[in-house]
């Protein structure tokens, strides 16, 4: 596995003096209202995944009108699998390798980096990277096989008016400084963390793509090609398709999957899962009529905090065992 990850320089609580409880609320918010812009999904693709494509809506329609040349094909393939295993199997049906995960996440990753305004230093970049170091080592334990696969490396984004976090597909990631006044400690951003980065370790994002696109959409956004060809054709599908990875909701299952592997790997990287269900009400109180970016694609229904009960006592006793709780390093 490589994991890239870029140190900061000195000064800011270091990993062993800086503890689970502390604040880390940004030591500047620019918003004149002092509170977290609540933006609607339209919006947010055009913030998070960099200009809107000059001609979107035609690509957008083009897409759809190739991708008929194999929808006979794939819809069969995917009626098989639905008749012979059950409807979970769609859930989970995914025409991609996890190479091609990971290409696709690095396009997309370059297309944000275009227009974000990325913190290189400091305490909330250190913290970032501390908690994005612990939770990839807890999560090779339960996925060694993906995780191995995937190059992970998470960006801190100066835009405390975006109240949001993600994960693409081959295991970029990046925190907006908006949600940190949420998470309010380490712990809580382990548990936003920990919920995106088992999204992506159970590819879900790719699912969800292939299921909402077809498979030419989404292998033209890897290659970076589209059948009118040219590098307008080339960013405009690449732009779309970030909007699209960074937008479209998992569902239901899938976030109960994220969920609970989400409580399993923090709680083995030291961190209480417990503040999952703090988490989730602080997240839930911002909600209402146009609630932040996060919850547009992770609904806090009435349920979750529920669910995450049912899980906790599991969650709890790989927390106990985690040699993390004392800061030690991860077997």
């Amino acid at each position: 596995m490589k994991v890239i990850m870029r140190a900061g320089p000195a000064g800011g609580w270091s990993p062993d003096t800086r503890p689970q409880g502390q604040s880390m609320r940004p030591e500047r918010v620019e918003s004149k209202s002092q509170e977290p812009r609540v933006m609607s999904i339209a919006r947010g693709c055009r913030r998070v995944g960099g200009a809107r494509p000059p001609n979107g809506a035609t690509f957008y329609r083009g897409a759809r009108a190739g991708r008929r040349r194999h929808i006979g094909q794939i819809g069969l393939t995917v009626a098989l699998i639905g008749l012979t295993t059950g409807c979970d199997a769609l859930r989970n049906f995914n025409l991609l390798t996890v190479e091609q995960d990971s290409e696709l996440g690095i396009n997309a990753y370059a297309e944000v980096r275009k227009t974000a305004v990325v913190i290189h230093s400091g305490p909330d970049y250190e913290m970032v990277q501390r908690v994005t170091t612990r939770l990839v080592e807890a999560a090779r334990h339960f996925d060694p096989k993906i995780v191995g696969e995937f190059e992970w490396e998470a960006i801190l984004i100066d835009d405390p008016e975006t109240v949001n976090a993600w994960c693409l597909p081959g295991g970029k990631m990046a925190v907006y400084t908006g949600i940190l006044p949420v998470a309010e400690t380490e712990a809580g951003l382990a548990v936003v963390m920990g919920h995106e980065i088992s999204h992506a370790t159970a590819r879900h994002g790719t699912e969800a793509l292939t299921r909402s696109m077809g498979l030419e959409f989404a292998l033209a956004m890897i290659s970076g090609t589209t059948s009118a060809g040219g590098a307008a054709g080339n960013e405009e599908v690449i732009a779309l398709g970030t909007n699209l990875l960074l937008q479209l909701p998992m569902g239901r299952g899938a976030e109960l999957e994220a969920d609970q592997k989400g409580l399993e790997v923090m709680a083995r990287a030291g961190y209480d899962p417990r503040e999952a269900t703090r988490f989730w009400e602080r997240m839930g109180a911002l909600g209402g009529d146009a609630p932040p970016e996060w919850l547009s694609t992770h609904p806090s229904h009435g349920s979750r905090i529920g669910q995450l009960e049912e899980l906790m006592p599991a969650a709890i006793a790989i927390y106990e065992r985690s040699p993390a709780r004392e800061g030690a390093p991860l077997p």
